[in-house]
């Protein structure tokens, strides 16, 4: 069944892209123009009333929103391309676990980083943004501890979780990340370049490394 993805090349829909690349999912990719706003208008909120990316239309008009349901639906809907671990697992539980906390804790606070003026104005804006930068490190110190996999997060080897943090960690300071975050770098590096990504990647990093 063909879907219909919604997103921005650089945005966080790169992970549901890299996703269906993986998986061999085909997909229609309908750009929006983000440095303009035109998710954030009326026409794509019929889709998301978030007016955030991505969306992920089915052939019958089911709209999907939120990268982590998504990932978990698709994982659902084509168990054999192996996307997550099996139901009822120790590893899907920690992929989880994980992909939660990156979309809870760490994804959040890029908002704030980005445009801490939607928050607050003036002094308190950079205030703002000092304070979510510090703790976006930290959070990412917290993550770096349980990398349990060489290079991927889990010892079992690459799931989704992998596309969700490496599409996030491209966002932080490369030279920080090799200094800080070795697990991480080395993670992010690996699956930059898996080949069934490449031009997923080439649309969505660009130079960020």
């Amino acid at each position: 069944m063909p879907y219909t993805l919604y997103g921005a090349p650089g945005s966080g829909s790169g992970i549901i892209e890299a996703a269906c690349a993986e998986m061999g999912i085909q997909v229609v990719l309908r750009a929006l123009d983000a440095q303009r706003d035109e998710h954030r208008g009326a026409a794509y909120a019929a889709s998301n009333p978030q007016r955030k990316l991505p969306a992920l239309v089915a052939e019958d008009g089911e709209v999907l929103t939120e990268s982590v349901a998504i990932l978990v639906t698709l994982d659902e809907r084509h168990r054999g391309a192996g996307l997550l671990p099996p139901p009822g697992s120790p590893e899907r539980a920690q992929a989880l676990r994980w992909m939660v906390f990156a979309a809870s804790e760490l994804y959040p606070l890029v908002e704030l980083i980005d445009y801490p003026g939607r928050f607050a104005s003036g002094a308190a804006a950079e205030t703002l943004r000092a304070r979510a930068e510090g703790a976006w490190r930290e959070r990412w110190r917290v993550l770096e501890g349980q990398i349990a996999g060489s290079p991927y997060l889990l010892a079992t080897g690459f799931c989704a979780a992998d596309l969700y943090l490496t599409k996030l960690s491209v966002w932080l300071d490369g030279a920080w990340r090799r200094d800080h975050l070795p697990r991480i770098d080395a993670l992010t590096g690996a699956v930059l370049a898996r080949p069934a990504l490449a031009e997923v990647w080439a649309r969505h990093v660009r130079g960020e490394r």
